[in-house]
């Protein structure tokens, strides 16, 4: 595990996708397993939390205290992820302002208490369709969400882009992106494709190109004990290779 900084109780580290944070059910290993025993700790807690097939900048603390400090002003926080996209947005740069609806089975009254909320206020009117169990949706009875993006790279039919998202809504960055027509490349619940393969891009090879969300944290600022700490992430070396064959195989223009 590629540990980025380590300092003061905490521990960033650079996840390989394909690992959950905590150990899951069923088979494979965990961040939080492999930290634990490359760093000889008996504790380490979560202090936020990256998708199984994200990647990047993921923060541990030493001590449940110290976490706890640091989710205080967690609002604050800025969180920079590096995304390939399915498109071109017009808008090389803006917000995407959207609320979001969780589905989250963990806590199943913040759903039910965001629908009687929703029913309260809009008497008499039809509740549109709901996210599926532990997925979430752009929704009018979900919590005030803001995402802004900025376009790095153009390719035809894809780009690269740096999404800032300013709450931690489950799967906020994927809902948006999907939300404004321009999916992840690899998305199994909110894009259209499960691999992306060099045919999607040019040509007829079924070579496979990436096999898991393209979604890479990249920079995390944060306040512990009123001081800013930033740590970044190099680009993940799939990705990065992806990209190269966007590169090379259509018309490119960096910003």
């Amino acid at each position: 595990m590629e540990i980025l900084y380590k300092s003061g109780g905490l521990i960033a580290v650079n996840k390989r996708p394909g690992l959950t944070v905590h150990a899951a059910p069923g088979p494979g290993s965990s961040v939080l397993a492999e930290l634990l025993e490359q760093t000889g700790l008996d504790e380490l807690t979560p202090v936020h939390r990256l998708d199984k097939d994200a990647s990047g900048v993921l923060l541990f603390s030493e001590t449940k205290a110290l976490a706890a400090e640091i989710q205080r002003t967690w609002e604050s926080a800025e969180k920079v992820y590096l995304a390939l996209c399915d498109g071109v947005p017009k808008a090389k740069s803006g917000t995407i302002d959207a609320p979001i609806l969780e589905n989250q089975t963990g806590k199943p009254e913040r759903f039910r208490n965001a629908l009687r909320y929703f029913r309260e206020q809009n008497p008499g009117v039809n509740v549109p369709p709901l996210p599926d169990p532990k997925t979430s949706s752009v929704h009018p009875a979900g919590r005030t969400s803001q995402t802004s993006f900025e376009v790095l790279a153009e390719f035809r039919g894809f780009s690269r882009i740096k999404v800032c998202p300013n709450q931690g809504r489950m799967h906020q960055i994927r809902v948006h992106l999907a939300h404004i027509g321009h999916p992840l490349t690899v998305d199994p619940i909110y894009g259209k494709r499960t691999t992306l393969r060099e045919c999607d891009v040019d040509g007829d090879c079924e070579r496979v190109l990436l096999n898991r969300l393209p979604l890479h944290a990249s920079r995390l600022t944060f306040l512990c004990k009123g001081e800013p700490i930033t740590i970044d992430a190099p680009f993940s070396s799939d990705m990065e290779s992806a990209e190269y064959f966007m590169r090379i195989h259509t018309k490119i223009d960096y910003s």
